[in-house]
């Protein structure tokens, strides 16, 4: 048995390499040759997720892709959380981001790091418009009652939004027009919104057409819709343009590639996303879920997204929500005990005796060493200089080697769990959990 643990790892790692090995010399060369992840940045049953799950049912029943789309929902941290895992994935056209003009917005207010840049577009599909709605009780009965009251009385028009998302956009817009000022709850999801309106704790909320046909028995009334002209659903709902109100803010789904992405497949999923949509099924459930069957594509879709983001950009929106710098925060925790460590060193009296004063110093020279190589590690990865596995090899590598002294005969013990830990690590988190990693 002494030599077991060392053979199960060399088969383990040998069988990860020729495994490798045999599937690039099987490949087709046909593009997709394995299942392409959808990541949804919402829980499942929204908007989103419904939209992505209904057109990859159109792509399954046409048979469009040679392989399955695979839709994962990754919700958390105003869609941050889903929108990074796709934009530090490999640009290999196997992972695709929906979302819609959040994407814009959370950037643009400082909530997410990252914006429309740091992706490449496919295509924007499906129109969902949105509305004002008040429940029948309310006292505002009209738009021009709502607005009045917003802005005679600032600040006390209680307007039910997801903050820094395009309905808050569509409120801050509204502002804009006569000088009005809400008072923006942060509701969460349409069922949500719907209970806090329904039972008075807000005054309004903005859902879209689809919500509003669904809720409307619920006690609903509608104000204005925000779209170019009126929706046939709801053509009996006034445009903010005719009210006086120039306000146009409906969604789109988004489709974003990693950066660098190879346009021959950005190009090869535009054409899936058209023929699919243009399916009767797509059309019969785009009928039903009241959303306008819309394809936008190529310079059409970057000119979009260039004037979304000058307008967004050009918003005034207070208390602007700032994610805090994790590069920062690990150094800062990191140098913080680092100095402890120190201060503790020179702090305590000199031993007695001196062989423990060695012992002592021995301590204090590893845990200073080590808290270094810890830096540096969390530096490779805020950084992202080299990839997950590369850099956890590395750390438990030098920091093992370093806390045995450099001893040969137990270097082989570390090298074994540099390989188990970066390996496994990687599988655990990214496969299991579907948790992003540089």
């Amino acid at each position: 048995m002494k030599y077991f643990w060392h053979g199960l790892v060399i088969s383990m790692v040998v069988s990860s390499v020729v495994g490798t090995f045999l599937a690039s010399k099987n490949k087709s060369g046909i593009y997709p040759e394995r299942p392409i992840k959808v990541i949804v940045p919402y829980n499942p049953g929204g908007g989103t997720d419904t939209f992505v799950r209904k057109l990859n049912q159109a792509i399954e029943n046409e048979k469009l892709l040679l392989k399955p789309l695979v839709v994962v929902n990754k919700p958390g941290g105003a869609t941050t959380i889903g929108s990074s895992y796709v934009r530090y994935a490999r640009p290999d056209g196997y992972t695709i981001l929906c979302l819609h003009e959040a994407l814009m917005t959370t950037y643009a207010t400082g909530q997410s790091p990252h914006g429309p840049d740091a992706f490449e577009p496919i295509a924007a599909t499906g129109e969902d418009g949105q509305m004002i709605l008040v429940s029948k009780d309310s006292k505002y009965k009209t738009m021009k009652e709502f607005m009045e009251a917003a802005e005679n009385n600032p600040n006390t028009v209680k307007f039910g939004v997801s903050l820094n998302a395009p309905p808050h956009f569509s409120g801050i817009m509204l502002e804009n027009v006569n000088g009005a000022k809400f008072r923006f709850v942060p509701t969460g999801g349409a069922a949500k919104r719907l209970s806090a309106l329904i039972g008075g704790h807000i005054d309004a909320a903005i859902f879209t057409v689809s919500e509003y046909v669904r809720f409307k028995e619920s006690g609903l009334e509608a104000l204005v819709y925000l779209g170019e002209e009126r929706h046939p659903t709801v053509d009996y709902v006034p445009t903010g343009k005719e009210l006086g109100y120039p306000v146009v803010n409906n969604n789109l789904q988004y489709w974003w590639f990693p950066k660098g992405t190879d346009q021959k497949k950005i190009d090869y999923f535009v054409d899936v996303f058209k023929k699919a949509m243009n399916t009767e099924f797509m059309k019969s459930e785009l009928k039903r879920l009241q959303i306008i069957p819309k394809v936008i594509e190529g310079e059409a879709l970057k000119s979009r997204i260039k004037v979304k983001m000058e307008g967004f950009k050009a918003m005034k929106v207070e208390r602007r929500v700032k994610v805090p710098n994790m590069t920062n925060w690990t150094i800062g925790f990191i140098l913080f005990f680092s100095i402890i460590v120190i201060v503790k060193s020179f702090m305590r009296k000199e031993a007695k005796e001196e062989g423990a004063d060695d012992g002592l110093k021995l301590r204090n020279d590893l845990a200073i060493g080590t808290v270094l190589i810890t830096l540096v590690y969390a530096l490779l990865l805020s950084f992202h200089i080299l990839d997950f596995r590369i850099a956890t090899a590395l750390y438990v590598l030098a920091a093992g080697s370093y806390l045995t002294g450099f001893d040969k005969k137990k270097l082989i013990y570390v090298g074994e769990l540099s390989l188990l830990m970066s390996l496994g690590l990687y599988f655990v988190f990214t496969e299991l959990f579907l948790i992003y990693l540089p």
